[in-house]
């Protein structure tokens, strides 16, 4: 009895410290809404030719300081900006089409932003996946593929890999390198018309893009060097 007393006494203290009831410290990640914190919190790092969410994500996930990203086209230039702070600590912005995400949603699109879709979350597809405020539960149901777009009259297969970090053996070289490769769906067509291709990386090496296709599954396609930030995708994707 005296034990049960003194950890009410606990909660009681911590939740007049907080000024909030004990649950709302357990905090959800942030997957596509608009910043709305105060504050002047920066940047740590803005990483160059970034061009979809989930490249972004890739870029947090390769910085160890890095707990959440904004992503949007501002200006007609795209944006990707890395922060310290969880998503809901990072200030309000002066621009509407930069959205939060925290490093640990599990699906982030996989969309390059246009004029008519500057936040990038709009694939034409209602079920692309995306993270968004109340939706986060559901999506991750999505087999945690990111971003995963799923062809018309169904859903990717379950063994796709449609976005994301490549975590593969570091050693699988890639079949081909095409060049002049500035997007992802480029890519794609790229692996399509190799009959050896069975997945393929785009993303950012040492400032430029770059597209790399692969003999094996995206699963096994390798982890991104130094310098470095990919996507990998099955063939099967639909982007």
């Amino acid at each position: 009895m005296q034990t049960f007393t003194l950890l009410a006494a606990a909660f009681a203290t911590l939740n007049t410290v907080t000024g909030s009831p004990l649950l709302s410290l357990i905090a959800r990640d942030v997957c596509g809404t608009a910043p709305s914190a105060s504050g002047s919190q920066n940047a740590i790092e803005q990483p160059a030719n970034i061009q979809t969410a989930a490249a972004c994500q890739s870029a947090c996930d390769a910085n160890t300081s890095c707990k959440s990203f904004l992503f949007g086209m501002v200006d007609n230039s795209i944006k990707c900006m890395l922060f310290s702070v969880a998503a809901n600590a990072i200030p309000k912005q002066s621009s509407a089409n930069l959205i939060a995400y925290d490093k640990a949603c599990g699906s982030v699109p996989v969309v390059t932003p246009t004029a008519q879709n500057p936040t990038g979350v709009n694939s034409g597809n209602t079920n692309q996946g995306t993270n968004q405020g109340t939706n986060q539960e559901a999506n991750n149901n999505n087999n945690n593929q990111q971003g995963a777009n799923p062809p018309a009259g169904g859903k990717v297969a379950a063994r796709d890999t449609c976005g994301g970090a490549p975590a593969g053996n570091a050693n699988q070289a890639p079949i081909n390198t095409p060049a002049n490769i500035n997007s992802v769906a480029d890519c794609l067509a790229q692996c399509k018309a190799n009959p050896a291709c069975k997945s393929f990386e785009f993303g950012s090496s040492n400032g430029g893009n770059v597209c790399r296709l692969f003999s094996v599954p995206a699963a096994s396609a390798p982890s991104p060097g130094a310098g470095e930030s990919f996507q990998a995708f099955d063939v099967g994707c639909s982007i």
